[in-house]
């Protein structure tokens, strides 16, 4: 660093020495130049002379003390602290930005009491100050002006360093908050407790236009319905007695389609005494016994009541869009 230092300075005072002559025809500012560089060379050699003083003899270093050893060590850095602090100074002004800051601060301070709130939160300088933000670097008519940066863009790009190095930390080393992994298999969770919830709404939703043959487990249940309300009138197998129809062939008063089973369950036909069961049972409870009875078709239990009605083939026009029940006038075959 020193060593770097010294020769930027060297060159850097040549010019300045070069230009102030050019400006400045004053012998006592010649004399301060000419002063301020043979001190710079007088420290310079001195500098040389210290780290030839620095470089360890190779019989007599050694047998000092490790105190007093370390106590040379800390001269000799706070030595080339000071050399280091005097470059410093000294390439700065023989570069002439010492004065070019205390321009810019008076210039900037003159702006902040006369310009408007935007300027000030900006620190822009008026055009006819940019002579003191020149940093003499022109190329093909294009100056290079320092500029402030606002204080509020510093504080916005410090807070996003600060902000990356708390989020770094608080995602993947506290694992405070939780990864996108986990995010997702959350959200995944959420979604599916959702669907579920929507399932079961929907499900209690059913009518006779939207049910669908259910599975074995729903079929279970309405067989267990079945056996609890409708047993007295259709038989415990579906076999029919003296009160209601066989449910186990393929002979309909009211046709045999699912649909028109869960019909037939929810609005009943109350001139032949089947009751509506809308208010008893939930749609969906509905629609695990009318499953059940669909279910029942071809079984043939024994002591099964004779056909009645008319003789229904799957795939035919259903009574779904029929919303009050249908009187069926009695024929050669009594009706259900």
């Amino acid at each position: 660093v020193i060593s770097i230092l010294s020769s930027t300075a060297k060159s850097a005072s040549t010019n300045f020495i070069e230009k102030i002559k050019k400006e400045r025809q004053n012998d006592n500012n010649t004399s301060k130049i000419i002063s301020s560089i043979v001190l710079f060379f007088i420290a310079q050699a001195g500098f040389a002379q210290t780290v030839e003083a620095t470089t360890p003899a190779p019989s007599s270093m050694f047998t000092l003390s490790m105190p007093l050893d370390m106590y040379m060590m800390v001269l000799v850095i706070l030595l080339e602290i000071v050399v280091i602090i005097y470059l410093q100074n000294s390439l700065n002004r023989f570069l002439g930005i010492q004065k070019i800051r205390k321009e810019k601060e008076a210039v900037a301070k003159k702006v902040s009491n006369k310009n408007s709130f935007f300027n000030r939160i900006n620190q822009t300088v008026p055009i006819e100050e940019e002579h003191t933000l020149d940093l003499q670097h022109n190329y093909d008519g294009i100056r290079e002006l320092d500029n402030n940066i606002p204080q509020w863009w510093k504080v916005a790009f410090y807070s996003t360093i600060l902000f990356g190095v708390v989020y770094l930390y608080k995602f993947f080393i506290a694992d405070t908050f939780p990864s996108q992994y986990t995010e997702l298999a959350n959200e995944n969770k959420a979604a599916d407790a959702l669907k579920v919830a929507y399932l079961k709404n929907a499900a209690n939703n059913v009518d006779e236009n939207t049910v669908k043959m259910v599975d074995e487990i729903a079929i279970k249940d309405g067989a267990s319905i079945y056996l609890k309300n409708c047993i007295a009138c259709h038989g415990d197998k579906g076999q029919g007695n003296t009160v209601g129809p066989n449910l186990t062939d393929e002979y309909w008063i009211h046709k045999g389609s699912l649909k028109d089973i869960f019909y037939t369950v929810k609005y009943g036909w109350a001139e032949k005494g089947m009751k509506s069961w809308k208010s008893d049972l939930s749609p969906i409870q509905m629609a695990n016994v009318a499953s059940y009875v669909y279910s029942l078709k071809g079984s043939n239990p024994v002591g099964a009541k004779a056909p009645q009605g008319e003789l229904y083939t799957e795939g035919g026009t259903d009574s779904t869009s029929v919303k009050e029940p249908v009187v069926v006038k009695d024929s050669a075959i009594s009706k259900k």
